[in-house]
């Protein structure tokens, strides 16, 4: 069975992109040979998801509670078939690792930029999780 790897990324790999991980898996869940991965373009590695986001995935019964933050790599962009970037700058930033994964990276939002929650209260993370949501529906269906 082909494999087909899906990598989101954002800043430190503990709110837009963990969300987004567990929001595309959802999605995909009936899409055999799809693994979604995440990471952070400034992560560092073993971090928990922050509480704010295991809670807003958890009121869309999503469970983020076992998440660790990883870090960007060279070696981890040439596993994957497809990047979602949470902002314009991660998608610069994955292009300043990987020049040549210019042709499988795109921002997630065709509308903008996914704004870092981080910091932000419980309803500012519901609000990311939906817009990621809504951005990760619209793109899966290509």
């Amino acid at each position: 069975m082909a494999r087909f790897h899906l990598l989101l990324v954002c800043t430190g790999n503990t709110c837009r992109s963990p969300m987004a991980e567990v929001l595309a898996k959802k999605i995909l869940e009936d899409q055999p040979g799809v693994v979604v991965g995440s990471a952070g373009v400034f992560a560092g590695p073993g971090q928990p998801a922050s509480a704010e986001a295991v809670e807003a995935m958890k009121a869309m019964g999503l469970d983020l509670s076992q998440h660790r933050s990883q870090p960007l790599t060279p070696e981890l962009l040439e596993q994957v078939d497809q990047i979602y970037t949470m902002t314009e700058s991660h998608r610069q930033a994955v292009l300043a690792q990987a020049p040549g994964a210019i042709d499988k990276v795109q921002r997630l939002d065709l509308d903008g930029d996914i704004s870092d929650p981080f910091g932000a209260s419980l309803p500012v993370y519901q609000e990311t999780a939906e817009q990621i949501k809504r951005a990760l529906e619209a793109r899966l269906k290509q």
